[in-house]
């Protein structure tokens, strides 16, 4: 049953340690040019695995990695793309920009080389030898096989690759699309749907430098032991995402401030405070820094299946989105999440922070999957996966909000 009795003095104590300052620091030290937005098996991913793992240690966690494989490829860039449009003497007349008016597509066949030639636009009724030698417009992507088939068919005829159209986001944006496909056998780019139109009767120069690879995970794992033994193995789980979608080689950065270098701040600035304040839990905490959430949650995947086989019974909260206020923070509560649900009403009422009902597609769904009662948080985040997402979007006031709430919660599931 939820109370009203005022919070515990000892929380309050607690709390008036949170430093949106600090986290502001932090969500920007993991935006940092190096480690280039933080995509799942780059170098500048690499740097921010170890970022979070000496920061934990410094605080006096226990921490460690979690190596997997992934199960699905990335979308990679050899070198930058290209797209432009030339004279039939191959003067430059027009540079495209990448992310406002061209992108990979997933599907993409590898062509590091420059090809040049003449764009046509696909029609049923034109002969396929018609297109030898030209990149095809594309009116839309055939559903299922129709696209594998198209672009082979194409390529036997001796077409150079394929444009098809994509509309840009509300903030002139063409989204970045990560997870890569079976590649067809033309390279492919995406252009914004008005420029693709424009395309047709003109002549262009195109790189395309797009392959699938398998990359490595590593969730960042830190510990603090509980003091009662009957909850050893009924540990509470706080998790965020590190990974990013990362920036466009030789283009435009994507930082993934508010998706979801801010949710990860907060975590560090929960693990400070715990620490300096030399709380004691009965229930142990484990913190947990997912990766590979943008390429299908794999990460959080492994963790709830390794602690499934482990005999684990777990609660799980979730944050992704920390970074912008609204009016509530949304809750995606799972199955059996009755007490945790309770300490989040009850931290909001003391805290005076609403909570609705909201849809989060994040990380907590692989432990709901795996039995285990878990709940989904976000208090804001904005222009997902494009370089809008940066630090401007990021508001001190909503990492605090998600720092007072979160460990108002903890207080009542593990003390």
């Amino acid at each position: 049953m939820v109370t009203e009795q005022a919070a515990p003095p000892d929380l309050l104590a607690a709390l008036t340690l949170l430093d949106p300052g600090r986290m502001m620091e932090h969500t920007r030290q993991l935006c940092a040019p190096a480690f280039t937005g933080r995509r799942v098996g780059t170098q500048g991913h690499a740097g921010a695995t170890d970022f979070l793992l000496k920061q934990w240690q410094y605080l006096g966690w226990k921490a460690q990695t979690q190596i997997f494989p992934l199960s699905a490829p990335v979308v990679e860039q050899a070198t930058p793309l290209l797209l432009e449009q030339i004279t039939d003497e191959d003067e430059v007349l027009r540079t495209f920009v990448q992310r406002t008016e061209y992108c990979e597509h997933p599907r993409s066949a590898f062509q590091p080389e420059i090809t040049a030639g003449s764009v046509v636009l696909f029609s049923d009724e034109k002969a396929l030898e018609s297109y030898q030698g030209t990149w095809v417009a594309l009116h839309a992507v055939p559903l299922g096989t129709a696209f594998t088939t198209l672009a082979s068919e194409l390529a036997q005829q001796g077409a150079l690759g394929l444009f098809t159209p994509l509309y840009a986001n509300a903030n002139g944006f063409l989204v970045k699309r990560l997870i890569a496909q079976a590649p067809v056998a033309l390279p492919v780019l995406s252009v914004r749907a008005d420029l693709h139109a424009q395309l047709v009767g003109t002549r262009v120069r195109v790189r395309v430098p797009i392959f699938a690879k398998i990359s490595e995970g590593y969730n960042v794992l830190a510990h603090l032991p509980g003091t009662e033994e009957r909850f050893a193995t009924a540990p509470l789980i706080l998790g965020a995402h590190y990974d990013g979608v990362g920036d466009d080689v030789g283009g435009q950065r994507l930082p993934g401030a508010t998706d979801n270098a801010a949710a990860v701040a907060v975590l560090l600035e929960l693990a400070r405070v715990i620490a300096e304040a030399q709380i004691q839990f009965q229930r142990p905490l484990l913190f947990a820094a997912f990766d590979a959430e943008e390429v299908g949650a794999q990460g959080s995947h492994v963790l709830a299946a390794q602690l499934k086989a482990q005999g684990q019974i777990p609660f799980m909260l979730n944050l992704d989105g920390a970074a912008c206020l609204n009016e509530a923070v949304w809750v995606e509560p799972g199955p059996q999440t009755e007490p945790v649900l309770q300490a989040l009403d009850q931290a909001g009422r003391w805290l005076d922070i609403p909570l609705i009902v909201g849809n989060i597609a994040s990380d907590q769904r692989q432990f709901v999957q795996a039995g285990f009662p878990a709940v989904g948080l976000s208090v804001g985040a904005a222009q997902l996966h494009t370089p809008g997402d940066s630090m401007e979007r990021v508001q001190p006031e909503a990492l605090h909000r998600a720092a007072t709430l979160l460990l108002a919660t903890l207080w009542q599931l593990v003390t």
